[in-house]
């Protein structure tokens, strides 16, 4: 029976050169132990809110008394509606009715490109082969136009939709025009 000791000694070698080298790593200074540590009390609480290293969570009671003769400031800065939910509010319907007019845009123009390239191959003016690298959107021309119909319609009944759905919340019809 013969005994392997050389991968044996090998890692014991390894073990021991890589755990001396971590003894000899400088350690971090610990501070200077002689410097007293600050202890905070109420009073600096609002010395430290002025510098911003305090936070609350919830909210601060404080009584605000303002004297009846002077009416409450109003506002520096404008504020914004809010509203109960999106639903209520007109920039979302035009957000959203600039999402659907731009994708309608997008599939009107691949529908005339389409009805283009077929009036092209009446007159025998084709491109060269078939782009691979493109979507097809049929496999004949003609059922590819049937397909970019279907899909420009389907956006139109989602402005249809959405037209129907601010008409029930009372938003004006022009905001989702343009």
């Amino acid at each position: 029976m013969r005994h392997h000791y050389f991968p044996f000694a090998a890692a014991l070698v390894l073990l021991f050169a890589c755990s001396s080298k971590a003894a000899e790593k400088p350690r971090p200074a610990q501070g200077k132990q002689s410097q007293p540590k600050k202890i905070w009390t109420n009073d600096d609480m609002d010395q430290l809110r002025a510098r911003g290293l305090i936070s609350i969570a919830g909210q601060e009671q404080t009584e605000v008394t303002v004297p009846a003769a002077q009416p409450p400031a109003a506002p520096a800065e404008a504020t914004f509606p809010v509203y109960a939910s999106k639903l209520d509010d007109p920039a979302w319907y035009a957000d959203k009715a600039a999402d659907l007019q731009a994708e309608l845009d997008r599939r009107q123009a691949a529908l005339n490109q389409q009805l283009t390239a077929i009036a092209l191959a009446v007159d025998r003016i084709t491109q060269p082969g078939l782009a691979l690298d493109q979507v097809n959107a049929g496999v004949t021309p003609e059922s590819g136009v049937v397909i970019l119909q279907a899909r420009v319609q389907e956006i139109q009944d989602q402005m249809d939709e959405l037209s129907d759905l601010a008409r029930k919340h009372s938003i004006l019809p022009g905001l989702l025009r343009g």
